[in-house]
């Protein structure tokens, strides 16, 4: 049955759901921090090599997780760390201005490649939890101080 606000009881249980894990929270009070910190855009700072780097331990997480011999998962991951690689080279080479979006473009993307990841089998879930309002509050910040 439906509520009110047509989200459903499954719908309102989730966000109950995900609104009491404390990665969530965690990840919220980080990604707050970068709105902290609304000064001009250094192309070869954090934000843009983190990236590659979250990435990264996508492949780190799935060899300790015994994952990446799943058919395609190596492949996939792969695929994903030279995607989000190549955005921080981007960022590297563009105007600044313009490679301020593109890594806000990357981190937005690395929301969704979390969300992705939600059944907890590449990595923990935890870590989908924490990462996933990081990297979208990372990405509002970059957009936000481009635009101040």
């Amino acid at each position: 049955m439906d509520d009110a606000r047509g989200m459903g009881r499954s719908g309102a249980a989730m966000l109950r759901g995900v609104l009491v894990r404390p990665a969530v929270w965690l990840g919220v009070a980080l990604g707050v921090l970068g709105f902290a910190d609304l000064g001009s855009f250094e192309p070869s700072a954090a934000p843009t090599w983190i990236l590659p780097l979250l990435a990264l331990s996508y492949l780190v997480f799935g060899a300790a997780r015994g994952q990446l011999r799943r058919p395609g998962v190596l492949g996939l991951q792969t695929v994903g760390l030279l995607g989000f690689t190549a955005l921080a080279l981007v960022a590297l080479f563009v105007d600044p201005d313009v490679g301020q979006y593109v890594v806000a473009v990357g981190w937005f993307g690395h929301a969704v490649w979390d969300f992705a990841h939600r059944d907890g089998r590449v990595v923990p879930r935890w870590y989908v939890d924490f990462c996933v309002p990081v990297d979208l509050l990372v990405a509002a910040s970059l957009v936000v101080a481009a635009l101040l």
